[in-house]
Parts: C-alpha cells; sequence; structure tokens
C-alpha cells in the first residue's frame, strides 16, 4: 500500500511540476506540442521527483525545507540528466533554473506555500496566487521574443488555467495522504538507479568533466537534508483544507491568461524580464540555500 502510495504521490507530484516548471516557465506552448509529448514530459518529470522524494523520506526532512530541498533535487534531476543545461562552463547555470526555477518556484512556492493552506487560511492564499499571477503577467512578456509567434487564446487559456487544474489536484491528493509514504527499499530505490544509470551512460558518451557538478550539487542536498531531518517521526505533508481552497491557486493561471494578452498587444514584449526574475529568484534561492546550510551546521531539526 505505501509502495502504491509512493508512486501515485511521485505522479502527483510530476503533474504539478510539469506545469510549474515547463508550462509557468515556458509560457507558452512549443509548437507542434501533442498530448503523448505533455504525457512523455509527466512521466519523466515524475521519476525526477521520485528522486526527491526518495531523498526526503530518506533523510526524514519536513516542512518547507523538504518542499525547497526536494524540488532542488528534482531540479538537477531535470537539468543533469534529462536534460545538460548545468553542464555549461558559466557558473550561472549552476544557480539558473535548478534552484532558482525548480527548487525556489516549484518547490517552494507551488508546492511548498501550497501545503500550507491551513496555517495561512484561503484570504492569505489567495493573495499568494494574485501575487504570483501578477509577477507571472510579467514574466510572460520576455516570451514573445523568444517563440515564433503569439498562441492562439484558447491554445494559450488551456496550456496556462487549463492544465493549471494539475495543481490544486497534487495537493488534493496529498491531504489525503496526510502522511509521506515509505514504500519499501527496493520501491524507494528504482528511481535514483534510474537516474544513476541515465547519467553514467551519458557521461560515458560524452566525456565532459563538468558533469562531476552533479553529484558534487547532490551531495551537498544531501548532507543539509540529513543533518536537519528527523527520521524517527513521520513526515507530514501538512494540515488538509478543503478542496475549493486549493481551487484558489487558479486565480494565478487566470491573471496570467487575462493580463499576459494585453502586454504582448502594447508590444511590451521586448522587456527584458528574464534578467529581472533571474536576478530575484537566483539571490533569493542561493539565500536559501546558505541559511538551510547553516542551520545544518548547527544541528537545527526539521521534521
Amino acid at each position: 500500500m505505501q509502495s502504491f502510495r509512493y508512486i501515485l504521490l511521485s505522479l502527483g507530484l510530476g503533474g504539478l511540476s510539469v506545469w510549474a516548471s515547463e508550462n509557468f516557465f515556458w509560457m507558452m506552448p512549443p509548437p507542434g506540442i501533442t498530448p503523448l509529448d505533455f504525457a512523455l514530459t509527466v512521466i519523466a518529470y515524475s521519476i525526477a521527483c521520485a528522486v526527491g522524494l526518495s531523498a526526503v523520506i530518506w533523510a526524514g526532512i519536513g516542512g518547507m525545507p523538504a518542499a525547497f530541498l526536494g524540488g532542488a533535487v528534482m531540479g538537477y534531476m531535470s537539468e543533469g540528466v534529462i536534460v545538460g543545461t548545468i553542464y555549461q562552463p558559466n557558473p550561472f547555470f549552476l544557480v539558473w533554473t535548478p534552484l532558482a526555477w525548480h527548487a525556489l518556484m516549484t518547490g517552494g512556492l507551488i508546492l511548498g506555500v501550497g501545503r500550507a493552506g491551513g496555517r495561512l487560511g484561503p484570504a492569505r492564499m489567495a493573495l499568494v496566487w494574485v501575487a504570483l499571477g501578477l509577477a507571472g503577467a510579467y514574466w510572460a512578456q520576455f516570451w514573445v521574443s523568444e517563440r515564433a509567434g503569439v498562441p492562439g487564446t484558447a491554445l494559450f487559456a488551456l496550456y496556462i488555467l487549463g492544465l493549471g487544474a494539475l495543481v490544486p489536484l497534487a495537493h488534493v491528493v496529498m491531504d489525503r495522504m496526510a502522511q509521506l509514504p515509505r514504500p519499501h527499499n527496493g520501491v524507494l530505490w528504482v528511481a535514483p538507479v534510474i537516474a544513476l544509470l541515465v547519467w553514467v551512460a551519458q557521461g560515458v558518451a560524452d566525456l565532459n568533466p563538468l558533469r562531476i557538478e552533479l553529484p558534487l550539487m547532490l551531495a551537498l542536498f544531501l548532507w543539509i537534508m540529513r543533518r536537519l531531518g528527523r527520521r524517527d517521526v513521520p513526515v507530514s505533508l501538512g494540515v488538509p483544507v478543503p478542496v475549493w481552497q486549493h481551487g484558489l491557486f487558479l486565480i494565478a493561471p487566470l491573471i496570467v491568461v487575462v493580463l499576459a494578452p494585453l502586454g504582448w498587444a502594447q508590444g511590451w514584449g521586448t522587456l527584458e524580464s528574464n534578467w529581472v526574475v533571474a536576478g530575484i529568484t537566483c539571490v533569493l534561492s542561493v539565500g536559501w540555500i546558505g541559511w538551510l546550510a547553516s542551520r545544518a551546521i548547527r544541528g537545527r531539526r526539521y521534521a
């Protein structure tokens, strides 16, 4: 039963991460995307999320640090195994996007803050999602210069708002579980072993010395997680809230769908919003890692 719950949670996190790390990041659907392409992307992200989930279970860490650090592991799986964006001479790509987007935005904000609905309440949660929607509409202005054409209204709404329903759906699944499932060890290590074998095969095919960056970064996160975690108590998935409260998340993609095309029509696509967003998120994510590392050194644990 726990193994099934672990697999279900990995799939739920995969769907959430595809929306947060792909749809919300790229903002415009790639040309010629099909339902099969999207399904394969969900599967790939689900495996990456399973690696992060296994790390969180292994460390016994909970709360916002689990969402952020688990998101970081997922991010480095995505950018270091699924694709190879981190293996560039420019160290900027070690932070952007694995930490600055996957860990901070997908893990810390959309997953972590989404799990805090019981503490924040519906009014404050709604304000968070309004702010996210406004930020997303600003971020979307950059992508006009990156895509060949502006998507149609219906396609854009489906891509951002329709598929945004995956996020509250994942939170509803987590509400039903209440605690982090701890599957049999044989199940727990399947995804990490798959990722390791793929990384080794890629390294044999591409003898790039920068590939050592992936295990070094993962070692840092796993050390922090192990130091902060408590493996003697179950890890809570947060306080359940009514389904309609999770549905408040759709405020964010709705604002993007309404406001982003208005900016495109005004020619705001020349805005270099990418550098503003990248700068802010990189500083915040590196600062968060530094703060967690300092807590790990002092042995301040999270449950």
